[in-house]
């Protein structure tokens, strides 16, 4: 068992504990992630064509590391959107906020931490919640029309709590 999935991040790891798993196993919580037995069912079939886990929470819930605290430190009265890009990159920078979203890069082994999409949004008028929203693209249908899910998970969140109570 893995205690925080950002630890995967990291490329060397990844692939000695997948190494590792192929004869064991290997146990990854899922923190937050809603939707992750589908989103790893479509990555498995070949199916699953993008995936972005934003997370929205107030700016003291937030533990950053680097250029991402100082910017949280100037977030004001408006929503800011503090990263948008790559999860791979994202996990050292927040490490102790993000373990949803590693999680459902190892659901979506087709695209991994290097396809799947953080963003994180500090948002300083909601004290009491955090919102995290997984946004799974498939593939074209008829008439070019695109499978897509958006869910949303809004959890009460004590103010400056790292996770939710729910």
């Amino acid at each position: 068992m893995i205690g925080s999935p950002t630890a995967l991040a990291d490329t060397e790891l990844e692939t000695a504990l997948a190494a590792a798993a192929s004869k064991n196993g290997l146990y990854i919580p899922s923190g937050a992630l809603w939707g992750g037995e589908d989103i790893r069912k479509m990555s498995e079939r070949g199916t699953l064509k993008g995936l972005t886990v934003t997370m929205r929470k107030h700016p003291d819930s937030f533990k950053l590391n680097g250029d991402l605290k100082l910017k949280n430190e100037q977030v004001a009265s408006e929503a800011v959107e503090l990263y948008h890009g790559p999860v791979r990159q994202l996990c050292p920078l927040a490490p102790n906020n993000v373990n949803t979203m590693a999680a459902a890069a190892v659901a979506a082994s087709n695209l991994g931490f290097d396809k799947t999409l953080g963003r994180l949004v500090s948002d300083p008028t909601i004290p009491n919640w955090h919102f995290v929203e997984v946004e799974v693209e498939g593939p074209e249908g008829p008439g070019g029309h695109k499978f897509s899910v958006r869910t949303v998970r809004s959890n009460p969140a004590a103010a400056g709590a790292v996770t939710g109570s729910a």
